[in-house]
C-alpha cells in the first residue's frame, strides 16, 4: 500500500535528513532570515517516485512558514518557476505583531500585509523594484 506524502514526512529518514538541513541553514530561513518563525525545509523541485528523505541536500532549503507559502504561490502561477529570482524580505512587529511581507519576482514586486493572528489584511499593491528597495531601506533603519 502506497503512504500518501504527510506519512513520508513522518518518516525517521525523512526526520534526520530534515534536521540535517536545519543545522544546515543554521535554523534560519534562507529567504527573509526570520529565525523564530515555524521552519519547513522545501524541496526546490520534486521528482516522481523519489521519497522526501531520497533528494541531493542541494535541492532542499530552509524556508519560513510565511516564505514557503509564498514560494508555493508562486509555482503554482508561473510554470517557468525560478526559485533563485524570489527574494523575499519581512519586517515583524512593526505594529502590534503585525507583519509585511515584499516579494520580488520575475520583475514585479507585491506587499502582503498581515495582523497579529497571522490573517492577511490585504495584497496587491505592485511596485517597481526601486520602490521597493526605497522601503525596504526605510524598514531596516526602523
Amino acid at each position: 500500500m502506497k503512504k500518501d506524502y504527510s506519512e513520508l514526512l513522518k518518516d525517521p529518514r525523512w526526520q534526520k535528513k530534515r534536521l540535517q538541513i536545519l543545522q544546515r541553514d543554521k535554523f534560519k530561513c534562507k529567504l527573509c532570515g526570520d529565525e523564530k518563525a515555524t521552519l519547513h525545509v522545501h524541496h526546490k523541485e520534486y521528482i516522481n517516485g523519489y521519497a522526501p528523505w531520497e533528494y541531493d541536500n542541494k535541492s532542499l532549503i530552509t524556508l519560513c512558514e510565511d516564505c514557503h507559502f509564498q514560494i508555493e504561490a508562486l509555482k503554482k502561477d508561473d510554470s517557468n518557476f525560478d526559485f533563485n529570482e524570489v527574494k523575499i524580505y519581512k519586517s515583524i512587529g512593526w505594529t502590534d505583531n503585525s507583519k509585511i511581507l515584499f516579494i520580488a519576482y520575475a520583475g514585479y514586486c507585491t506587499m502582503w500585509i498581515y495582523d497579529k493572528n497571522n490573517q492577511q489584511l490585504c495584497n496587491g499593491y505592485h511596485m517597481s523594484i526601486e520602490e521597493i528597495k526605497n522601503i525596504i531601506n526605510i524598514l531596516k533603519k526602523a
